[in-house]
């Protein structure tokens, strides 16, 4: 977090598991909106250690999917250098697919809850979180600047890559790419 000291609302967001049976949507999360200090509300993030897809779907409200991409040097994972950040604008509808190789993190940027279903049911362990706690966060924090949302580097990185701005479906697409 950017700054852990700044106050913001009481509940950053909720996460409901075994909402449906039978059906692909496993987990609801339910981001409040607000910021803490200039830090739009958000996930924690992290990685999946599971080598298996997770599919969010958008159901309410306007976000921001913010994904790196793990670095590796010599065949071992370096934590604080990522080789892409990319910033995935969210509205109602859209789906977005994670690999393992991407850390991710949801921010709240509009005025009314974020909510999202995902498919998620393999769990998680502390390792997943981890490696981004130790850091402080993502590779850029997501700030609110002027109204808007913008993006700050996190310091505890190294060699930040450019972000790169995309919708769903075109991180859709370029997954299916890299796949």
């Amino acid at each position: 977090m950017l700054s852990p000291e700044e106050k913001g609302p009481d509940f950053a967001y909720w996460v409901f598991s075994g909402i449906t049976q039978g059906n692909q949507w496993e987990n609801m999360t339910i981001l409040s909106p607000g910021t803490y200090g200039q830090e739009f509300v958000k996930t924690f993030g992290h990685y999946h250690n599971d080598p298996h897809e997770e599919t969010y779907r958008v159901v309410n409200g306007k976000g921001i999917l913010l994904l790196q991409k793990k670095h590796f040097e010599d065949g071992s994972w370096v934590p604080n250098k990522v080789d892409r950040f990319i910033i995935v604008s969210i509205l109602p509808g859209d789906k977005t697919v994670i690999t393992q190789e991407w850390g991710h993190s949801l921010s709240n940027i509009g005025n009314d809850p974020l909510i999202t279903l995902d498919n998620w049911t393999h769990g998680h362990t502390p390792a997943d979180y981890e490696e981004i706690e130790d850091l402080h966060g993502m590779a850029f924090y997501l700030v609110k600047n002027d109204g808007t949302a913008d993006i700050e580097p996190n310091p505890n990185y190294i060699d930040h890559p450019t972000p790169e701005f995309m919708t769903a479906s075109e991180f859709a697409k370029l997954t299916k790419l890299s796949i």
